[in-house]
């Protein structure tokens, strides 16, 4: 079955996902502080890495949920529903999820 703006969404309030989201988050920071000061725009993207993702992990998490669950990589991925954890679940995987927010990253940095 299709994914939709309200399984999406009800994916976007889990907390487990949020969880998933805070992992990648952090990944994905590291990945970027770790990245040669040659790549385009690395300083403002380490800096959104240190200053805002990092010591905010939750929160970024949190807030970027209803727009990341409408993104390629989650989209694109079956979001079904548990009954029994009364709790959307996405088949995305976490490499998926990584690999959204790296693709997003300069957007969510101010970059472009």
């Amino acid at each position: 079955m299709a994914n939709t703006s309200y399984t999406q969404q009800k994916l976007a309030t889990e907390p487990s996902f949020h969880a998933r989201v805070r992992a990648a988050l952090a990944v994905v920071a590291f990945q970027v502080i770790a990245e040669s000061p040659a790549t385009p725009d690395h300083e403002q993207r380490e800096t959104f890495a240190r200053v805002t993702v990092l010591p905010n992990l939750a929160t970024t998490a949190v807030q970027i949920s209803p727009w990341l669950v409408e993104r390629t990589n989650l989209i694109g991925a079956d979001t079904t529903f548990d009954f029994a954890a009364d709790a959307a679940v996405t088949a995305a995987t976490d490499a998926a999820i990584e690999s959204q927010l790296a693709t997003d990253w300069d957007i969510m940095a101010g970059v472009q």
